[in-house]
């Protein structure tokens, strides 16, 4: 693990990320890591001067959230772009923002007996949690959907090309090239979300509302009348 040792291969696209076309930019990885998989790579061992197999496999990818989106085919945009709860959410639009919420999202995923499952006063008003949480889809389960979604022609048209249902029933844009792999779908984790960036995210936008940063703060006059519309939501239902 000495630095020396270790290869760190970029792909820069230009001066605007490739969106769906992402794919184009990992073909000779993923036919490399074809061949390393499932034929015979004669490689030389330095310390033991003589040569030996070697195979590879891709274990998962790291990324943020827009990434995600990217490399794994389900969009991140919308009120479906959750990729676990997918179209089990209930996620609805900011008024004013025009930006999903997904407030009322996460309880339905504490134990049946939990507190904050009855807590009506606090935080959620008026609202009782009785959901459970959602499926979790198999790697064989999601290969079958995702293999039910046709090819999509990559370059200047690929991000205009929705299947049908998409934003109201689904949010897959594409099946992503990993899919290639046989060993893909027995992959119990196959996309990492990048922790540094989500916690630079969300440090960023506390400390920019609590020292009021001007242009970069959350707290103006949409986003309050989205917090009183949330508040009355609840109460409604």
């Amino acid at each position: 693990m000495r630095p020396e040792f270790i290869f760190l291969s970029t792909v820069i696209p230009g001066p605007s990320n490739p969106g769906w076309n992402i794919d184009v930019c990992l073909r000779p990885l993923i036919d490399e890591f074809m061949q390393l998989s499932s034929s015979r790579a004669l490689t030389y061992d330095i310390l033991r001067k003589q040569n030996f197999v070697m195979r590879a496999a891709l274990m998962w990818t790291i990324n943020d959230f827009p990434a995600y989106g990217m490399v794994s085919g389900w969009s991140t945009h919308g009120k479906l772009a959750c990729p676990y709860c997918m179209e089990n959410n209930k996620a609805f639009m900011l008024t004013n923002r025009g930006k999903a919420s997904f407030f009322f999202c996460h309880r339905c995923f504490l134990l049946p007996n939990h507190k904050y499952r009855k807590n009506i006063n606090d935080i959620f008003v008026g609202r009782i949690e009785k959901d459970v949480a959602p499926p979790h889809l198999s790697g064989e389960e999601l290969h079958d959907v995702v293999s039910e979604y046709g090819d999509i022609v990559f370059g200047l048209q690929s991000g205009k090309q929705k299947f049908l249902g998409f934003g109201l029933t689904h949010n897959w844009v594409k099946q992503n090239i990993f899919w290639e792999f046989l060993y893909w779908k027995t992959n119990f984790l196959r996309h990492n979300l990048d922790v540094m960036h989500i916690e630079k995210n969300v440090f960023e936008n506390i400390f920019n509302t609590v020292m009021d940063v001007k242009g970069k703060t959350k707290d103006n006059i949409n986003d309050r009348l989205d917090i009183a519309f949330s508040v009355t939501l609840q109460i409604w239902s």
